[in-house]
């Protein structure tokens, strides 16, 4: 399916009530300027699911869907919810209702996977639902295009499998070639290398061209991490799977706001709740890439801390791998070491006295003496 990257967020809202739809037609799009969002609304179930399979049959999906739980006398909204999982696994589904009967686990055990099903109390304001519908119709919109990236990186890989298939058939042919054609299988090899730090370089792009303020963070976190690996000793394949997750490591980030991601207040509960699932998110972009390193577990848990205070899941010293470690520590002092849209640089001597004084605490203290050393010692600078 060819899925539009362009044009209005198309978003569907079911609920039995008409006043609430026009609730929801006055806030997503208001007199004169409606052009943002390209409203659905449907009053019951079963003129929902139609209004869903026209859209997926006709390739303009639905980004969003704004459902009801009850809907008195039809079919209620999770049953809509599994009929739209059903036809199209990548709408974002927010589940509203002003009762308490059906729990958050029992819609979600109906309506998998989790992280594409969020829940809206009744009553709301009309700012949570232009918030909700924006933040998603953009993360929606971020996973078209990393869709499009998988795609291009399988036709590259089975590209390159069938040379090296070709190479093997051509080594048993004929045994005189096979320095000749070994060689060809390193260059293809290394052409495969390349073709993946290329991806993870879009990939790295995708985010800061949304967010100019911290555009370079992933990469100059990236060279720091590398540097301190290496002062560390660790193995070459190591440093590198650490220089790889570290160009990607806010890849998460492509289901915030661009405005979120550089507004120069101070954030609300809610801006701050998806800043935080940005870890867990980049892991779900990255957990089904067979890296040769484990990139997907270490941009997830990046902002664990050893003492178990860090997030999304709250792991401790033992738990956290320690590429991960590395890469918290590298984040942390480049990140109080740069300007910021809601503060100005606090500086590079903050940065090292907040991992001295959280040395053994919040990071690993192997790590950070290798931080040390490379900054204070060896004057490693940042690229500009």
């Amino acid at each position: 399916m060819t899925l539009p990257d362009t044009g209005p967020i198309r978003i569907l809202v079911v609920d039995d009530d008409l006043q609430i739809l026009m609730l929801y037609k006055k806030t997503l799009c208001p007199e004169p300027r409606a052009d943002t969002f390209d409203l659905t609304l449907c009053q019951q179930a079963e003129e929902a699911v139609e209004a869903v399979r026209t859209a997926v049959e006709s390739e303009n999906p639905f980004a969003v869907a704004f459902l009801d739980v009850r809907m008195p006398p039809g079919p209620d909204g999770v049953w809509v919810a599994e009929q739209i999982r059903a036809l199209d696994p990548y709408t974002e589904i927010v589940m509203v209702t002003g009762y308490s009967d059906t729990t958050p686990d029992e819609i979600a055990g109906r309506v998998p996977p989790t992280d594409k099903l969020l829940y809206l109390q009744k009553p709301f304001h009309n700012h949570e639902i232009h918030h909700f519908a924006s933040a998603l119709g953009s993360k929606w919109r971020g996973e078209i295009e990393l869709r499009k990236i998988y795609s291009n990186l399988e036709g590259l890989i089975e590209q390159r499998n069938r040379d090296l298939i070709k190479l093997n058939e051509q080594l048993r042919n004929d045994i005189t070639k096979r320095e000749n054609a070994e060689a060809e299988v390193q260059t293809t090899l290394a052409k495969l290398r390349r073709a993946m730090g290329g991806v993870i370089q879009a990939m790295a792009l995708t985010v800061e061209r949304r967010d100019p303020y911290t555009a370079g963070h992933q990469r100059r976190v990236a060279d720091l991490a590398r540097g301190v690996a290496a002062e560390m000793r660790l193995p070459t394949h190591q440093i590198d799977g650490i220089r790889m997750a570290g160009l990607i490591h806010d890849l998460g980030k492509i289901c915030v706001p661009a405005e979120i991601l550089s507004k120069p207040g101070r954030l609300t509960e809610i801006e701050h709740t998806l800043i935080k699932d940005h870890p867990q998110v980049g892991f779900e972009i990255l957990k089904e890439i067979e890296f040769p390193w484990p990139v997907a577990q270490i941009v997830l848990q990046h902002h664990e801390r050893i003492d178990g205070s860090g997030y999304p899941s709250g792991l401790t010293a033992n738990d956290i791998i320690l590429e991960a470690k590395t890469l918290a520590v590298a984040d942390v002092v480049e990140a109080m070491a740069s300007h910021r849209p809601y503060r100005p640089t606090l500086g590079r001597e903050m940065a090292l006295k907040e991992i001295s004084k959280n040395r053994g605490v919040l990071y690993d203290p192997d790590v950070v003496d290798a931080c040390l050393r490379l900054l204070k010692e060896k004057g490693f600078q940042f690229r500009q």
